[in-house]
């Protein structure tokens, strides 16, 4: 009986610990913070990305991957986790639902081309800024 309870207890365990926690702005920050630290990223473009506009440096592609792996919407065993993205960006507004399925539908892929994961994340993540950069924005931007 003893054994089934502590079987019962790590299931549990593992089921809450896969639960996906919707990021605030504050972790955006950290998150920001870590991932410049990590790949040394210049001040000019690091306030780019402060800004959700990730222009072309060799920095660029890999901080992102850090960046959306920090925020619980990819890691590199899984992939993008849709239904992340559409929690951590409706959660607000269910409003922003349409936008965030259509850049998700038009966006993701399943890195076909086998590209390194810095590159997947890059084409993936900025395909979708294109069409959700102003929730994004409003989503981890500071409060007003």
């Amino acid at each position: 009986m003893r054994q089934i309870l502590i079987l019962i207890f790590l299931v549990v365990a593992v089921v809450v610990a896969e639960k996906f926690v919707i990021r605030t702005h504050e972790d955006a920050i950290e998150a920001h913070e870590a991932c410049r630290e990590e790949f040394n990223v210049p001040d000019e473009i690091f306030e780019q990305y402060l800004n959700y506009v990730f222009p072309e440096h060799r920095r660029t592609k890999c901080y992102m991957k850090c960046f959306v792996e920090k925020m619980g919407l990819f890691t590199v065993l899984n992939g993008f986790n849709e239904k992340n993205f559409i929690a951590q960006f409706t959660y607000k507004e269910s409003k922003n639902l349409a936008s965030v399925r259509h850049g998700l539908e038009k966006c993701l892929d399943n890195n076909e081309w086998e590209s390194d994961n810095c590159t997947w994340v890059e084409r993936v993540f900025s395909c979708w800024l294109k069409i959700n950069r102003p929730v994004v924005r409003k989503i981890y931007g500071p409060k007003n």
